[in-house]
């Protein structure tokens, strides 16, 4: 079965499919967004406005959903750590690149295995550096918060990278280059 629309609509419809996933994530998982997942998997999957236009989505939709489904409190604390969130999601999604592009012509498996690593690191760096500066942040990095957050964010990858290869067989997305060279 290949898709039969132009290449932006498949990209967007793509960005949406990924955007609508990792809120159900959301759910699932109790509020842990799987943003260095996602962005790991951008990372290789998308050129950089497609990657960026990916984070974006994936925040704004998983800020709405907080604030109007599950009742994030109107005040200046919940929106500032919100986009520490983004910032956290920008970050990782430019260090899992530079990682990707660095580790590429060592082999796909290296640098898709070095991604999601690295992602998170970058994320987690915003959002301790948040936690510093903004009010109920003190629980954030527990061993217990951070151990969760690894598992969920492990998780999300290795489903995203089974949908990504899902999304290929059906030609709604194009094999990337880092998969043309495994």
């Amino acid at each position: 079965m290949q898709f039969s629309a132009n290449g932006a609509e498949r990209r967007l419809l793509w960005i949406g499919l990924l955007t609508v996933a990792t809120l159900l994530m959301t759910g699932v998982f109790a509020c842990a967004v799987p943003f260095a997942a996602l962005a790991a998997l951008a990372a290789f999957d998308t050129d950089r406005r497609d990657g960026l236009l990916l984070i974006g989505a994936v925040w704004l939709a998983n800020q709405v959903y907080g604030f109007a489904v599950l009742g994030y409190p109107m005040e200046a604390q919940a929106y500032y750590w919100g986009l520490a969130m983004g910032l956290g999601a920008v970050a990782a999604y430019y260090a899992a690149r530079a990682a990707v592009t660095y580790l590429a012509p060592m082999g796909a498996l290296i640098a898709i295995i070095v991604s999601l690593p690295v992602a998170f690191l970058a994320y987690e760096a915003v959002i301790y550096a948040a936690s510093l500066v903004l009010t109920n942040g003190e629980g954030a990095f527990n061993t217990d918060v951070v151990a969760y957050v690894s598992l969920v964010e492990v998780v999300a990858f290795l489903g995203l990278l089974i949908t990504h290869r899902l999304a290929v067989a059906v030609g709604l997305v194009a094999p990337n280059a880092i998969e043309g060279s495994a």
